[in-house]
């Protein structure tokens, strides 16, 4: 690449969800590529087992309704996990209609085996921050986050110039 980078991300009329994507891009991207490679997950696959490690007993429409994912590409991964023997359906107690999603044994050992690289790879990439640094970005990563179904909900409209300004 003949461009610095800093060029292209400062350069872009998006630059903070631009250097955002990036960022996670550079984190995703070459470790569940390692993942899917080294144990034969999907990406789907990998974002439900980590999902379901941390709050278990949940919908798919959960895993869909958080990560953006489509629920076909999630209703793909349950099904597959469920093949695997990584996860197991019971139907809801008050909704029959409804089934929510379990992490079996298997699961939780699987998820312990990639997540340590995971750890490791998010230390890696926060090593350029001091810890001073690093508590601000945590705070306004939280910020940011907490904001987002307030934007999040507002329908995207392609060609729309509309823009906020803070007053």
């Amino acid at each position: 690449m003949t461009q610095k980078l800093s060029d292209i991300l400062d350069g872009v009329s998006i630059p903070m969800a631009y250097k955002l994507g990036y960022m996670i891009n550079s984190y995703r991207e070459p470790s569940f590529r390692a993942i899917e490679a080294t144990y034969g997950l999907t990406r789907p696959e990998i974002l439900s087992l980590i999902f379901l490690r941390f709050r278990d007993g949940i919908a798919a429409a959960d895993i869909c309704d958080f990560s953006g994912h489509l629920k076909a590409n999630i209703s793909r991964a349950v099904t597959a996990l469920e093949k695997k023997g990584l996860i197991h359906r019971k139907q809801h107690a008050d909704d029959q209609r409804r089934q929510l999603l379990y992490i079996t044994k298997k699961g939780c050992d699987l998820h312990d085996l990639f997540m340590p690289g995971l750890q490791s790879r998010e230390q890696d990439m926060m090593e350029c921050l001091s810890d001073r640094e690093r508590i601000q970005f945590e705070k306004l990563l939280r910020k940011l986050c907490a904001n987002a179904p307030n934007w999040n909900s507002k329908a995207f409209e392609p060609g729309s110039s509309r823009m906020k300004t803070k007053q």
